[in-house]
């Protein structure tokens, strides 16, 4: 990746609008572009092609007879969507669960430890993470999640050094979709840039898949996750 400057990209999208000198779409302005411009390649690189190009993880604890963890506080406040997540179901190994049909949401409340053959499962429930049955521990849990884009915030944008880490040119898709914004402020024809952004989103829809060249993705055995045997 590489490192790009707040500032550049502004400037960059007034070089393609042709507003170098033309304030009337503010610093200001130009930055909510680009944020915006930013959260669709996020979508566009992680919700097409499900390669990992931004993923985190976080560890919590659960508490014993409790079901039911807030995402915001356990996870982060940067979380959009999930990945994954392990739990430390005996000694210090992981564990991959899995998640419960809301209709089975029931299925598990007389069962009254956690254990690999109890097939502890979670489930995502508006803004919280509910597990079943409830933990009879204090046991680790490890979420793996895609965060929210990246946006910035600085007051005076044009002389920013905060950075955006640039995929292979991939920047070029905001400036774009930012300069179009721009000129559409202005009531300007943006034809143009709309055509050479559909040509940039289909660029990164070819060469953005298959991000581990070497050994592409294969469908997923699920009853090898814990290295489980039928």
């Amino acid at each position: 990746m590489a490192a790009i400057l707040e500032s550049a990209l502004v400037a960059r999208v007034r070089q393609r609008a042709d507003m170098e000198d033309n304030y009337f779409v503010s610093d200001l302005e130009v930055q909510t572009y680009i944020n915006s411009g930013i959260a669709e390649l996020h979508d566009l690189l992680i919700q097409t092609y499900g390669q990992d190009y931004y993923v985190s993880n976080s560890t919590f604890n659960t508490v014993v007879d409790q079901d039911t963890y807030a995402i915001s506080t356990q996870v982060g406040a940067d979380f959009y969507k999930l990945r994954g997540m392990d739990a430390q179901l005996s000694g210090t190994t992981w564990f991959t669960l899995s998640p419960f049909n809301f209709n089975e949401r029931n299925i598990s409340q007389n069962v009254s430890t956690w254990s690999l053959l109890n097939n502890v499962r979670y489930r995502m429930v508006g803004e919280n993470i509910v597990f079943a049955p409830k933990p009879d521990s204090v046991k680790a849990i490890k979420v793996w999640y895609i965060p929210t884009a990246q946006q910035f915030n600085s007051a005076t944008p044009a002389t920013s050094s905060t950075t955006f880490d640039d995929i292979n040119g991939y920047a070029e898709y905001i400036v774009l979709d930012a300069a179009m914004k721009c000129l559409q402020k202005e009531e300007s024809d943006v034809s143009i840039l709309y055509a050479q952004k559909r040509d940039m989103k289909r660029r990164i829809e070819v060469a953005a898949d298959n991000r581990d060249a070497g050994n592409p993705l294969t469908i997923s055995d699920v009853y090898l996750e814990n290295n489980w045997r039928i």
